[in-house]
């Protein structure tokens, strides 16, 4: 009965304790309607899980609004503050031939080729970046160039890299479209010496009898002209030697689209204009190159650049009080939009992929400096193209179409980790969650045994209590 009762007695208490044993080592979480889910459409948002048939100007509408302003000035300062001058005899040019082509190769889907001749002695290139026809039969093609050479000492932030950084940020953002004609964005060399890529690369299309339907060369376009109206801070240059259908029309197009999609600063001006200069002074530009061989073309300027009194000088920096990179990003929305409307945009996707983090859950308690990362994605329309993951303010890490990724050496403390999930048409969406590291906490073998103590401590000394006592004094009666 002794050995009953004792036994009793311990497996009470350790019942009785056990409750407060388990804040040592249960995983701290809130509930998963707490979670907060955070996704990112890039573009028009169309509100369902399956792209929906869009309007050309549900299209229109979505790129112009993707052009960016922080991309645009980044393309800007990378040619004029990190490569410099270019001019087409220095190494810094190739530089910046190779940053243009890796950039728009890094789209995925427009395929960047170098066009070699030779000039002074010299083999210098073309970058030719093209977006190709979702129609194999289609063989026309629009063209958006900029010259990427400077003079010799000019970094060259508005004459020519403000041209280039809209060349750049326009492919990126068409590149995540379908069109039914071929889109070819041209990085032309050595225009600082008399046009001579631009002529390469026109009479070579004029020889191989290329079916160009457009040409708009962007030169110069941030400097704030004080002296312009506040409508027309930019200008449409267009051939005014031609017919209205051959070049004109182009410039309407172009202002009917703005003022649809972006209000921009803009109004059209004739090439035989010669308010402000001489109209020898409107063929300084790419654009002219293809007027001569045929084809119809359009020059994008600030107001009156040639009065811009930085160009040519080691004073065409980023750092220019009256470089308005606002400016130059709205004509890069007035270009992209121009260019979809007329290359006729295909159904696309702008819908996100779905994502959730499963591992870790919010608010989850790690007891070690290792933690794997769980987590689901899906996109019904283009397709997964990758994940990213990082922590806290860490890198994104491209872990390809891996569903988890582990972290070791992680420090005590709060962290967050991010999951990004991005479709084959670019669109991305981002997940994240909150969680703690403690490994400070006991094991939970050793949080058991140390709890017991007490239990083990009452236990004993109530078995030693009811041993110590004496039983009564009982008589037993003998007959």
């Amino acid at each position: 009965m002794r050995k009953i009762t004792s036994s009793f007695v311990c497996i009470f208490s350790i019942f009785i304790l056990l409750p407060t044993i388990t804040p040592f080592h249960a995983v701290q979480t809130v509930p998963s309607s707490e979670s907060n889910y955070t996704y990112g459409f890039i573009g028009t948002a169309v509100g369902s899980a399956n792209a929906e048939i869009l309007t050309k100007k549900d299209v229109l509408e979505a790129i112009v609004s993707q052009i960016n302003e922080t991309k645009f000035k980044w393309f800007d300062s990378i040619l004029a503050n990190t490569i410099g001058p270019r001019p087409y005899y220095l190494v810094s040019n190739m530089e910046a031939a190779e940053f243009i082509a890796n950039e728009l190769n890094s789209t995925g889907s427009i395929f960047a080729t170098y066009q070699w001749f030779t000039y002074a002695g010299k083999k210098i290139l073309n970058v030719i970046g093209t977006l190709p026809s979702a129609d194999p039969s289609n063989q026309s093609r629009i063209v958006v160039g900029a010259h990427f050479d400077t003079v010799s000492d000019a970094p060259g932030a508005d004459d020519n890299g403000s041209g280039v950084a809209l060349l750049l940020e326009v492919a990126r953002v068409l590149s995540r479209f379908t069109f039914d004609c071929t889109i070819e964005f041209v990085a032309f060399n050595a225009e600082e010496d008399g046009l001579v890529g631009s002529n390469h690369y026109a009479q070579q299309a004029l020889e191989s009898g290329e079916d160009i339907l457009l040409v708009i060369n962007i030169d110069m376009c941030i400097w704030d002209n004080p002296s312009a109206p506040s409508n027309e801070k930019l200008w449409i240059v267009y051939d005014g030697t031609v017919s209205y259908e051959d070049c004109e029309r182009f410039a309407d197009s172009i202002l009917e689209t703005s003022y649809t999609y972006v209000m921009a600063p803009i109004q059209k001006i004739s090439s035989t204009n010669n308010t402000y200069v001489s109209v020898e002074n409107w063929r300084r530009s790419d654009q002219a190159s293809f007027w001569d061989a045929g084809f119809s073309a359009l020059w994008i300027f600030e107001f009156n650049g040639f009065q811009n009194p930085y160009i040519h000088s080691p004073a065409d920096s980023m750092d220019i009080e009256s470089y308005n990179f606002t400016l130059g990003t709205q004509a890069a929305r007035v270009v992209a939009a121009t260019v979809a409307k007329l290359a006729t945009p295909f159904i696309v996707d702008l819908v996100p992929p779905t994502l959730r983090i499963i591992s870790p859950s919010v608010g989850y308690k790690v007891e070690s400096s290792k933690l794997t990362v769980t987590w689901i994605g899906s996109d019904t329309d283009s397709g997964i193209d990758h994940y990213e993951v990082k922590l806290d303010e860490g890198a994104w890490i491209n872990v390809g179409n891996n569903t988890s990724y582990n972290f070791a050496e992680l420090n005590d403390g709060k962290h967050t980790v991010y999951v990004k999930a991005v479709d084959k048409a670019g669109n991305s969406v981002e997940h994240l969650v909150n969680f703690t590291v403690d490994t400070t906490i006991f094991p939970p073998m050793w949080t058991v045994i140390i709890a017991l103590v007490p239990a083990i401590t009452v236990s004993v000394a109530v078995v030693y209590f009811l041993r110590r006592k004496k039983p009564a004094n009982i008589t037993t009666f003998v007959p």
